[in-house]
């Protein structure tokens, strides 16, 4: 069919800038000081297209022209090879994204995003990728790569460049990690990276391969999600932040699992405070009281799930736990370490309720175990300022440690038997309902084992 090009000569100024890093080693060419820009007539939309396309790829045959805007950017090295584009909602719709895979150097021809552009199909093969729609030619049975030499008659830039901000989606964690949201450019709001990230840089080289996957979680609490970084990434050597915010870029998939890509460092704004994630368990039957004292008698050896307290961590997934010695026939208590295979961070909450208006002390026993540091705080928090299932703010715990008699062993070596910790008196003007937490703190080296008894409160 007659080709409905008009070509049109846009005269773009774009400042020229030099690019250290690089692709394979391939350096980015300088952006043109012309981008020559065209205009085309859509044939199809792409609900269209995708509706007919599967799993498996298939020639397009027809003369049809689809348009799209480009959501993600390559300049920064971060995406290889592959350009994001979605469609623009409008009357409320939703935007759709798509992916086209071509060997060329994107942002270098003008692909940046915002750019509207158009695709002629004829010749090119589509399908369903990890829950998109990819674009590309036939490579072993599957979507590959548009070659250097061909990409331009295929993908087609127009003068019109949008704002990105006046189409970005501001999303959730949960809500970015849908096959509705590949593609497009979002921003995740309420997130942070996980503990595990802290202090290791964007592309770790013991992670192997050319990127490293680094999870961020929601600070709503729910599930975390990768957030992949390349090794050709000029920011890839600096560390990851530690706060939380906001995170821009575009979410892709492989096979099952959600990655999420930024296009450069500028996308990622962890400017806020960190949040204390944590998932308690227990707590189902908690009652305030002012005088009782547990110890773990009725509890199964390995229980991690207190009725009457709360069970909490914020890194590491380890919890307190009840053992026995001797096993079988001995005492019980709870117990919380950081050691095991390699070690890990940990941070585990053990809450006891309390009636802070009718108590006027508080006590327990201690026993610890094969010293490698100081691990074990005590605290006392109103009711008000700890919610269960919400973060865990430090602020408004006060730390009551001095209070206790908490002397360590000989680095290496153990207590052999529990000893009182001492007695703390409950201030006259600390009334009302609250907790007392006992707080453990670990990391891979300081694995100090911490175990607790006859918690008593008078």
């Amino acid at each position: 069919m007659k080709s409905n090009l008009y070509k049109c000569f846009f005269i773009l100024f774009i400042s020229i800038e030099f690019f250290s890093s690089c692709i394979n080693n391939d350096a980015y060419e300088t952006p043109p000081t012309i981008l020559i820009t065209y205009e085309l007539k859509p044939t199809k939309t792409l609900e269209e297209i995708i509706s007919q396309s599967s799993d498996v790829p298939v020639l397009y045959k027809n003369d049809d022209v689809i348009e799209a805007y480009v959501s993600s950017n390559d300049k920064e090295s971060n995406f290889y090879n592959s350009i994001s584009l979605q469609t623009i909602p409008k009357d409320d719709s939703a935007p759709i994204g798509f992916s086209i895979t071509a060997n060329f150097k994107s942002f270098a021809k003008g692909f940046v995003p915002g750019r509207k552009t158009f695709i002629k199909l004829k010749g090119l093969y589509t399908a369903i990728v990890d829950g998109s729609l990819k674009i590309g030619t036939l490579y072993e049975g599957t979507i590959g790569r548009i070659s250097e030499n061909e990409w331009s008659n295929y993908i087609f830039p127009s003068s019109t460049l949008l704002d990105e901000n006046t189409f970005i989606k501001k999303v959730n964690l949960a809500e970015a990690a849908t096959n509705e949201k590949l593609n497009i450019l979002v921003e995740i709001e309420n997130v942070q990276f996980l503990e595990e990230s802290l202090n290791r840089t964007y592309f770790d080289i013991d992670s192997g391969g050319g990127a490293t996957n680094h999870s961020i979680t929601s600070t709503l609490g729910g599930a975390s999600h990768f957030l992949r970084v390349s090794s050709f990434a000029p920011f890839s050597k600096k560390l990851v932040p530690s706060g939380s915010g906001k995170i821009r870029g575009v979410m892709s998939k492989y096979a099952n699992d959600f990655q999420f890509l930024v296009r450069d460092e500028t996308d990622i704004k962890l400017t806020e405070s960190r949040v204390f994630i944590h998932t308690p368990l227990g707590g189902s039957d908690m009652q305030f009281r002012s005088l009782f004292t547990e110890n773990f008698s009725n509890y199964k050896v390995s229980e991690t799930i207190f009725n009457k307290y709360i069970n909490d961590q914020t890194a590491g997934n380890r919890y307190w736990k009840v053992q026995q010695y001797p096993e079988g026939s001995g005492n019980k208590y709870v117990e919380m370490s950081s050691f095991g295979s390699g070690g890990i961070t940990a941070k585990t909450y053990f809450i006891v309720p309390v009636d802070f208006t009718g108590a006027t002390t508080f006590s327990f026993k201690k026993e610890i175990r094969y010293n490698m540091g100081e691990v074990l705080k005590v605290y006392y928090v109103k009711e008000e300022n700890y919610v269960a299932n919400g973060p865990i703010n430090l602020t408004f715990f006060v730390d009551i440690s001095l209070y206790f008699n908490l002397v360590y062993p000989t680095i290496g070596y153990s207590d052999s038997s529990f000893t009182n910790s001492g007695i703390y008196s409950i201030p006259n003007n600390l009334t009302g309902k609250g907790f007392f937490v006992f707080q453990y703190s670990g990391t891979p080296e300081i694995t100090t084992t911490i175990q607790l008894d006859d918690i008593t409160v008078n």
